[in-house]
């Protein structure tokens, strides 16, 4: 199954490479606005010496993370968030005559890497983490573990989309409710989740859950707030979300009527 998917994810990246310019220049724009972005939140932080205790290289690295575990998703997995397009056109039934999983096929259309937003995000964290154990607030542990966090967020990211590309099978439009649960939801994610009201923290840590692919685990990587049960909680959640999706996924998938185009 592996090979396959590296074959199909090869083939469609060939494809995306025959317009180099257009990637070139989409990876540039993506890290031009990014950076914009994070260079206001930067400035506000900072001219506040803080946010809930938060300092400016504390919330850098929850703002890289979630820009990290997002493109690796979109990368990994983004015809999934475009899933509305196949089932309101009929294109999915194109997908089912086929000899191999349609989440496979998913998975692997329209590959491409997220040049920009990795790059971006790399530095980001390179520089916040850096400056973090110069100033012996972490130590080195913390590499290792912030890739453990970048690999259960991406799982969280990509559990919560095919969960709500599944919901498609019974409501065909899904776009509203993917901007809810991808767009908003990780957006909101890029800040410490203590900024919120009550309710909002609340969605954010169990209808959505999308402060566990950051927020959380980075109370123990970074702020040493909580033990380490806090990361296991995180891989925990990960890995039944991810089943979870899975076996909805499955459902929708033997309960899909055909468009009949």
């Amino acid at each position: 199954m592996l090979r396959l998917y590296v074959q199909l994810a090869r083939a469609s990246l060939r494809g995306q490479m025959q317009y180099k310019f257009n990637f070139i220049f989409s990876s540039v724009m993506v890290v031009f606005m990014f950076g914009i972005e994070f260079a206001t939140i930067g400035i506000v932080v900072a001219r506040f010496g803080g946010i809930k205790g938060w300092d400016v290289y504390q919330v850098g690295y929850l703002f890289a993370i979630m820009m990290f575990v997002r493109a690796f998703y979109r990368m990994l997995a983004g015809e999934v968030n475009y899933f509305e397009k196949y089932l309101v056109e009929g294109n999915l039934d194109q997908l089912l005559l086929r000899p191999v999983p349609v989440l496979l096929v998913l998975t692997t259309r329209q590959f491409r890497p997220m040049l920009g937003e990795l790059v971006l995000g790399g530095a980001t964290i390179a520089i916040c983490i850096g400056h973090m154990i110069a100033a012996e607030q972490v130590t080195w542990i913390a590499i290792p573990l912030t890739a453990v966090v970048v690999v259960s967020g991406t799982t969280i990211l990509f559990a919560i989309g095919l969960a709500t590309a599944t919901v498609g099978f019974w409501t065909h439009r899904i776009d509203d409710l993917q901007r809810m649960t991808d767009d908003a939801a990780s957006t909101a994610s890029r800040l410490p989740l203590t900024i919120y009201p009550g309710w909002l923290r609340i969605g954010l840590l169990t209808v959505v859950p999308t402060g566990f692919a950051a927020y959380v685990p980075s109370l123990y990587v970074i702020r040493h707030e909580a033990g380490v049960w806090v990361l296991l909680a995180t891989l925990a959640v990960a890995g039944v979300l991810l089943a979870g999706a899975l076996k909805f996924w499955r459902f929708g998938i033997a309960h899909y009527q055909s468009t009949g185009t």
